[in-house]
């Protein structure tokens, strides 16, 4: 043992629990000399360091800013972590995960660390990550000690954190005196690291359930004319006595949320209790429902206040404006669903009465709804709601991504498709049926250069459980347009104003639809459309109204499709559509993107405003006819998000007609 060990050895020697030493002068605890390496100096680094330096200790520091460092005086600035690590304690207070892997394992800084080096480390970590750090350090002969604390950068000014201590005992003794400057009370938990990193996880997970809490509490007896400042005042004073509550209670009914533990980081803890508890098969409800809330209010730019802001989220979100319809009112788990009908109406036949043209719609929305219109989605051709849902390689669906993204989403079976009942007799003649041959036309054309389908063109299995979604079309096109639109029509009248999306066959739909209920339609996304304009498809019919089979009405008036064809096309404009957002979504490889050319010009005629989304130009490479499920579907729907957050004014989700 050289000199420099030995006097470490004299400096490190066991500590006495701080209930039986607590001598201090000036803040200086008598006789106790460390050399420690900081590594991570953010807000609560800038706090505990100035204690550190007060009690004699030498603290040598490294932040990836070396901004954070100015103002913090009698510290050495170090060039580098492993640096820090050349120091016999190390404090690290690191944000995050990701900022631990870089900075102490991706550089493989533990393994140039001096021997007998004592690791603490203060941050809150996933489990996950902490026993790959005891791994590492076992490896490389250091000590790990997990030690994260209860408080906030006030609390840890004047050194009266809690600190979860959890790692060998020996190694705990040995750092007690820097634990005793800079919390009033150790609480050791265990000798494995994680035992301490747990315990920190679900307190802060408790911490944001009570803020929940009393959000939820004062929301409900401020309806009943109680202020939330006396009730609060009531509660932390006598049920819950304690400092979170009586804290963010205080937040909550001053609606003061500043300075404090950003929201961003809590939320990063609760996800971390969510992580932890799926690694071992647990289900957490409430912090489900946090986390929830949590992201809402980040998404609406709180995550740099007091993480007790997500409070705001329950007022924001109170029923009182929402509909009694059940896709807000259900109770929620991970998002509200169900199904109804449009009727059709009753037809005699022999005597007898039946219902022509139903149509069944689904319907899902999150547990909180941040998006203010919903979502129409329009299946097409001789498909039904189904290619909506999931992909043919089973990832998740435009359908489920929209509800992840904040809207609440309806998908439909047009009349005489998939759920939605088809009798020749009633409905009259069926179209022909969707051969494999017609399919691969579609999606396989010859000499495409598609890249993006989910599956090979040779894969008989995929292909088969694709095909079995599909049926025939009712054989006049016009009346199938136009019990669409009635139908769709109908479906607006229920849940308000929202944004159509069509797929293929059901674009003229949503020319339609807009034409019956021009104030009902935020926007309309036509993904690949049906057309071109005026043209013939062979076997499904022809669009003699211009986009449509059937009538639509144009200013000037027209009677007939005849009428509409022979007029010059400048002339052509249609009322309903003036000013309405539109985006034409057409890939690479297909047919239909050819269309775009005659369809955007008419559009423009007729008075929308209109986007063509060209994904080649764009970008993005190698789609077909398919786009919406085809391997990049979440990138095709990225542009469309984008598309509407730019189009469509910022509205209260919650009360459509106020413009914030």
């Amino acid at each position: 043992m050289n000199g420099e060990d030995a006097a470490m050895t004299v400096a490190l020697q066991p500590h006495p629990p701080r209930q039986l030493i607590h001598e201090y002068s000036g803040g200086k605890q008598e006789g106790i000399h460390m050399n420690i390496g900081f590594v991570g100096v953010g807000r609560m680094g800038q706090a505990m360091i100035p204690l550190l330096v007060r009690a004699g200790h030498r603290v040598s520091a490294w932040n990836r800013s070396a901004d954070a460092l100015c103002g913090l005086d009698e510290i050495d600035v170090l060039a580098s972590a492993a640096t820090a690590f050349q120091q016999p304690v190390v404090i690290s207070m690191l944000a995050d995960d990701a900022a631990v892997r870089e900075v102490l394992l991706e550089s493989a800084v533990l393994k140039t660390a001096c021997d007998g080096c004592i690791h603490i480390v203060m941050s809150t970590l996933s489990p996950a990550l902490m026993e790959q750090l005891q791994k590492e350090h076992d490896e490389a002969g250091l000590v790990l000690i997990a030690a994260p604390v209860f408080g906030i950068p006030a609390v840890a000014a004047t050194g009266e954190l809690n600190i979860l201590a959890a790692g060998p005992e020996a190694a705990i003794d040995r750092v007690q005196p820097l634990l005793d400057v800079l919390g009033k009370q150790t609480w050791r938990l265990g000798d494995q690291p994680v035992q301490a990193c747990i315990a920190k996880i679900a307190g802060n997970m408790m911490i944001a359930q009570a803020i929940e809490s009393l959000a939820e509490a004062s929301l409900l007896t401020e309806q009943y004319g109680l202020g939330p400042s006396a009730f609060i005042e009531v509660v932390t004073q006598t049920l819950f006595a304690c400092p979170s509550y009586q804290r963010y209670g205080q937040n909550i009914a001053n609606e003061r949320y500043e300075p404090g533990f950003k929201l961003f980081l809590g939320l990063k803890d609760v996800n971390l209790a969510l992580q932890a508890a799926e690694e071992r098969g647990l289900c957490l409800p409430a912090a489900n429902v946090v986390r929830s809330r949590m992201e809402t209010a980040v998404a609406n730019g709180l995550g740099s206040k007091d993480w007790s802001a997500f409070s705001i989220m329950s007022k924001r979100l109170r029923p009182a404006a929402l509909t009694p319809e059940p896709w807000h009112m259900n109770p929620a788990k991970t998002s509200r669903r169900g199904h109804f009908w449009i009727t059709g109406e009753r037809v005699n036949q022999d005597g007898k009465q039946f219902q022509k043209g139903p149509m069944y719609v689904e319907w899902e929305s999150p547990e909180f709804i941040t998006q203010p219109y919903p979502v129409v989605l329009v299946h097409g051709g001789t498909f039904q709601a189904t290619e909506w849902f999931d992909t043919p390689d089973g990832r998740p669906g435009w359908a489920q991504r929209l509800v992840e993204s904040g809207h609440v989403v309806f998908c439909v079976d047009r009349p005489g498709h998939g759920r939605s009942p088809y009798h020749s007799e009633i409905l009259g003649a069926m179209g022909p049926a969707f051969s494999y041959e017609r399919a691969q036309e579609v999606y396989f054309p010859e000499g495409g250069s598609g890249t993006q389908w989910p599956f090979t063109a040779d894969d008989d299995a995929a292909f088969d459980a694709f095909i079995a979604g599909y049926g025939p079309m009712p054989k006049d096109l016009a009346a199938s347009q136009e019990m669409d639109a009635d139908r769709l029509a109908q479906l607006l009248d229920r849940i308000g104003k929202a944004i159509i999306v069509t797929h293929s066959a059901s674009g003229p739909d949503g020319w339609l639809l807009a034409d019956r209920r021009p104030g009902l339609i935020a926007a309309i996304v036509a993904v690949e459309p049906m057309g071109p304009v005026f043209g013939d498809t062979p076997g499904i019919g022809a669009l003699g109204w211009g986009l449509t089979a059937t009538a639509i009405t144009y200013d000037p008036p027209r009677a007939s499709a005849q009428e509409v064809q022979a007029a010059d096309p400048s002339t052509l404009q249609i009322p309903a559509l003036k000013g309405i957002p539109v985006a034409l979504l057409t890939g690479e490889t297909s047919k239909f993107a050819t269309f775009a050319t005659s369809i955007v010009p008419f559009l423009r005629t007729a008075g929308a405003r209109v986007d063509h989304l060209d994904l080649p130009a764009l970008g993005i490479h190698g789609n077909g006819h398919g786009l919406i499920y085809e391997r990049n579907s979440d990138e095709a729907l990225g542009v469309v998000l984008r598309w509407l957050s730019q189009s469509l004014p910022q509205v209260n989700p919650h009360q459509p007609g106020l413009v914030e």
